[in-house]
């Protein structure tokens, strides 16, 4: 999937609130059914469970929280909601146990089950989320994204020590 060309598409939607409706549906396995006809033609192999999953996440994440960013991961965004509200270091340790609950993750599967309350939470606090950078993130998840998920969580830290 050409990832790129799909955020476009879903940036020339945004104001179709049917679609957008529709697309928000994504996050819950009970009514996910109904964005299927706004994805089907952006997955490789639809019937791939793993595929279907990540895209249809990323669908309902922009619907959810249309504000983008081309830079940036995902650990990064965490670390601003981490730390919004003037909070610094004692939001990260707040927000810690979840952030690591989303790096234990070994499938993305998983992951794109418990990132959607995040993304509702980058929405509310109005941080932009990198789309493009998460859907290949959620592709190719392995052991290297946690580390770059996690230095750029924890990484500021090791910056003021030094």
């Amino acid at each position: 999937m050409n990832i790129e060309k799909f955020i476009e598409y879903l940036s020339k939607v945004k104001n179709d609130r049917g679609i957008m409706a529709d697309l928000r549906r994504g996050f819950s396995k009970t009514t996910e059914q109904r964005a299927y006809p706004h994805i089907a033609n952006w997955c490789d192999d639809f019937t791939n469970n793993r595929e279907r999953k990540i895209v249809l996440f990323i669908a309902a994440g922009f619907a959810c929280h249309k504000k983008v960013t081309s830079s940036g991961n995902f650990g990064l965004v965490i670390k601003k909601i981490a730390t919004a509200d003037e909070k610094g270091t004692d939001g990260l340790k707040t927000f810690e146990a979840r952030f690591r609950r989303l790096i234990s993750c070994d499938k993305a599967e998983e992951l794109c089950e418990r990132l959607p309350p995040i993304i509702k939470l980058a929405e509310k606090k109005g941080i932009p989320v990198n789309f493009v950078a998460l859907y290949n993130d959620l592709k190719y998840w392995n052991n290297d994204k946690k580390i770059k998920w996690a230095a750029d969580f924890w990484g500021f830290q090791k910056k003021e020590e030094e």
